[in-house]
């Protein structure tokens, strides 16, 4: 599609069911029930929508769910009802912040081939909670790199948890319910970080210090070394040719 408008941003805590905030808005942006008929009918076919939010120097791609009730807006304005992590990433109050949207089709994003995630809490791991969350991730539809995503894993009661978006491929924005998608998980967040091994000591041989000794040179007299051989006489005594025998 391509349309863009200017919209105001809003947390679902505004919505007029508070039941309803956390079901319709976890994981997909909603807009009220007019502007909602009125999008639908602009566009050409039944493809899925993403909303690309443009706020000061963010930029956050999230699917379009379903309309909510609002109570009356007088404002000039649509108004974007966004989960709150989406508002996290785009640092917004979601109190009516102005911000541009351009709607898109799927067709837009590339399918993801490989995903990799960091969750915070280390439960994921003691749960069955994968399948759980590839459908999730087919929700929310558009991943990017380096966000993060709140998941309710029903498997652990519901229990909202954050996961990192470390790595996509073949893009660093892709469409999370690719046919073929390699899932990768990096150790969680609250694990304590793994304490290096210390290098053992190099091990210093024993010197021969007896050879570090320096030898003194024989002595000289007039200009000749003297030294040689040492010769005995038959007695056992150092042989002395001035000395008589």
């Amino acid at each position: 599609m391509g349309d863009s408008d200017t919209i105001e941003l809003w947390s679902p805590v505004f919505l007029t069911d508070h039941e309803d905030a956390a079901e319709t808005t976890a994981s997909t942006c909603s807009l009220d029930r007019s502007v909602w008929i009125a999008l639908m009918n602009r566009r050409e076919d039944s493809r899925r929508l993403f909303a690309k939010i443009d706020y000061e120097d963010k930029v956050l791609y999230i699917a379009l769910g379903s309309y909510t009730d609002y109570p009356l807006n007088h404002s000039e304005y649509s108004r974007l009802i966004l989960p709150q992590w989406a508002l996290d990433i785009l640092s917004a109050t979601g109190t009516g912040d102005i911000a541009t949207v351009t709607w898109l089709t799927e067709e837009a994003f590339p399918p993801a081939t490989r995903i990799v995630l960091r969750p915070h809490d280390s439960a994921f791991y003691h749960s069955d909670a994968k399948e759980e969350l590839e459908l999730a991730l087919t929700r929310i539809g558009v991943l990017q790199k380096g966000q993060t995503i709140l998941v309710s894993i029903q498997c652990l009661g519901d229990y909202p948890m954050s996961f990192d978006v470390v790595d996509l491929e073949p893009a660093n924005i892709v469409l999370a319910d690719g046919e073929e998608v390699v899932m990768e998980f990096e150790a969680s967040l609250d694990q304590p970080p793994e304490e290096p091994v210390p290098r053992p000591g190099t091990p210093i041989p024993e010197s021969d210090f007896t050879s570090m000794v320096p030898t003194t040179p024989p002595p000289t007299i007039g200009g000749r070394t003297t030294g040689g051989t040492n010769r005995y006489m038959t007695d056992g005594r150092p042989w002395n040719p001035y000395r008589d025998t």
